[in-house]
């Protein structure tokens, strides 16, 4: 992740302490692992409440993967709470498609971008996202908050949802090429421009 965003010019900085959260600059909770092993780093570091602050201040965040699930309320991969800035939960895919075949868990592959609901507040996305993933965010209300939604097997999911500052897409950008790092350059964007 912290390459693709130095090769379109921003300049990423790992942050290990809760007080590195504390600026105006935007943030990536970015996600590869478990969901309660995240959560309950959260917890122990105290990067939930850094979090939190961060969000009331109206910072952009933008949460990747299990980052975009940690911003839900809890998953079915294992115990832990979310942060809940989401009216939602994560699912694990069923392990048949609607109407019976089998169905390939982990979800993994190209999918072309399909506006949701609410889109995004910069130019839509285009082209084909990549996924790699076995649970997916599941809101209250279908297209509740929706930027992006995708279909596997039948099942409809979030592909991205949006609140104010906060953004989380299921997808990675960083593993997306060209319509990755175009998603980021325009995230980007419009994260400066309503920096609090």
């Amino acid at each position: 992740m912290i390459r693709i965003l130095e090769r379109i010019g921003a300049e990423p900085r790992v942050a290990t302490d809760p007080a590195h959260v504390a600026g105006p600059s935007p943030k990536v909770l970015p996600g590869v692992g478990n969901f309660g092993h995240a959560a309950a780093s959260m917890d122990a570091s105290g990067m939930r409440q850094a979090l939190g602050e961060v969000r009331l201040r109206g910072v952009p965040v933008l949460g990747i993967c299990l980052g975009a699930q940690l911003m839900c309320r809890g998953s079915e991969e294992s115990p832990g709470r979310g942060l809940g800035w989401f009216r939602a939960d994560v699912r694990r895919f069923p392990r048949a498609a609607v109407g019976g075949a089998p169905l390939r868990v982990p979800h993994m592959g190209w999918r072309p971008v399909q506006p949701g609901a609410c889109g995004f507040p910069w130019e839509q996305p285009r082209g084909r996202m990549y996924y790699a993933h076995s649970y997916y965010i599941q809101p209250d209300q279908p297209g509740e908050a929706v930027a992006m939604e995708e279909d596997y097997g039948g099942v409809r999911f979030a592909a991205a949802v949006r609140d104010g500052a906060v953004i989380g897409v299921q997808f990675h950008p960083e593993k997306s090429h060209v319509h990755g790092m175009g998603f980021l350059r325009g995230w980007l964007r419009w994260a400066g421009e309503r920096r609090p």
